[in-house]
């Protein structure tokens, strides 16, 4: 004879948590693999880093944007990439109104893999293509002393 099951309160609770739990790993999947687009139609812009000996140069895909969108920061090892626009279109007509707005952005903070001369730093924005060429800072030649044990 089969027992009777016994009610667990928490088994409720702990399906729950499993949907959730499998609810944002494919949402942080989808978005850790960033060049795809996501189930809502966002797509984060395409960058690059590329090392070319004595400087970096960034290049980030920003379609639509206008120059004045788009902000640059660097300061050390780290460049940061935001645009922002906003658009409002209205029609008015005889007994017709029509007004709508749209707003887009992005932010981005890149870890470089040298640190960069923040006064040495030119940006260029063309065909919606923002390129940013960061000088490296030259290290300080290593130096090497032995010390006397007292």
């Amino acid at each position: 004879m089969a027992l009777p099951a016994v009610y667990d309160p928490f088994d409720e609770m702990k399906r729950l948590q499993r949907e959730m739990d499998e609810m944002f790993s494919s949402f942080f999947e989808r978005g850790r693999r960033g060049r795809e687009l996501m189930e809502w139609g966002f797509r984060a812009p395409l960058s690059d880093i590329e090392d070319r000996g004595d400087s970096l140069e960034l290049t980030a895909e920003l379609p639509g944007m206008k120059k004045d969108d788009i902000k640059v920061e660097v300061s050390g090892d780290t460049v940061s990439v935001s645009a922002e626009r906003k658009d409002a279109k209205e029609e008015k007509e005889k007994d017709y109104y029509y007004c709508e707005r749209a707003y887009s952005g992005y932010r981005r903070v890149f870890g470089l893999p040298e640190a960069v001369d923040p006064e040495q730093v030119d940006a260029e924005y063309k065909d919606g293509v923002l390129k940013v060429k960061m000088k490296k800072v030259k290290k300080p030649e290593e130096k090497k002393k032995e010390v006397e044990i007292k």
